[in-house]
């Protein structure tokens, strides 16, 4: 063999390891691609299972807030009134809310509504000649508790007719944690009943003639 098929051969040879090094540096590069990609999606896997994880747990502490929320919730009682014509001019319904259970509250904003009905009696008011009360259309009745109770006086309107519904919306805030619930109740109002009549003592039968 002379030097120059010699040296063709070499190439040749030196060729095909250099080809053969790149196909296998080639396959090298791709597992490494196809691996890193799998881990990449491993990865975004697991991000996404961890999402997944913190929003059950968000919902079960939202659940359980809720539920405690719920607990706590005071309830109210109100029995039907009547209507009075103390001042004839301006009628008057008379009702008796109680809280009968939950949290002790710092405030109890009652707002009635209803045919006939003009607003609630809020506080009183001097005038030059005479006193009377101001007209508001929702009332605070303050601190309240279980068991305690107020009295409302709802101004109707002068024609009205009975009984007639009454609707108290009530926003109630906790005197602790300032939580917020709103009760909504319905009653009614009917005319006072009229007083049983009493009769004065009878006087015995005469027996016989006078004389």
């Amino acid at each position: 063999m002379d030097a120059g098929v010699a040296t063709a051969v070499a190439g040749a040879v030196i060729s095909a390891g250099a080809a053969g090094i790149a196909v296998w540096q080639t396959r090298i590069a791709k597992r490494q691609a196809q691996f890193a990609e799998d881990s990449a999606s491993s990865a975004q896997r697991q991000a996404t299972a961890a999402e997944e994880q913190v929003e059950i747990m968000r919902r079960q502490l939202a659940g359980e807030e809720a539920d405690r929320l719920e607990a706590r919730r005071p309830h109210f009682k109100v029995e039907p009134g009547h209507v009075s014509w103390e001042d004839v001019n301006f009628p008057r319904g008379e009702l008796v809310i109680k809280q009968d259970d939950g949290v002790a509250l710092s405030s109890v904003v009652v707002t009635p509504s209803g045919s006939y009905v003009l607003g609630l009696r809020g506080e009183r008011t001097h005038g030059e000649y005479d006193e009377g009360y101001a007209r508001v259309q929702s009332l605070d009745l303050g601190s309240m508790s279980d068991g305690a109770d107020a009295k409302l006086y709802i101004d109707l309107e002068y024609r009205h007719v009975t009984p007639l519904r009454v609707e108290l919306e009530l926003k109630c805030s906790a005197r602790e944690g300032g939580h917020i619930w709103t009760e909504h109740l319905v009653t009614t109002l009917d005319r006072r009943p009229e007083p049983p009549r009493t009769l004065g003592p009878r006087e015995g039968r005469r027996l016989g003639r006078s004389g």
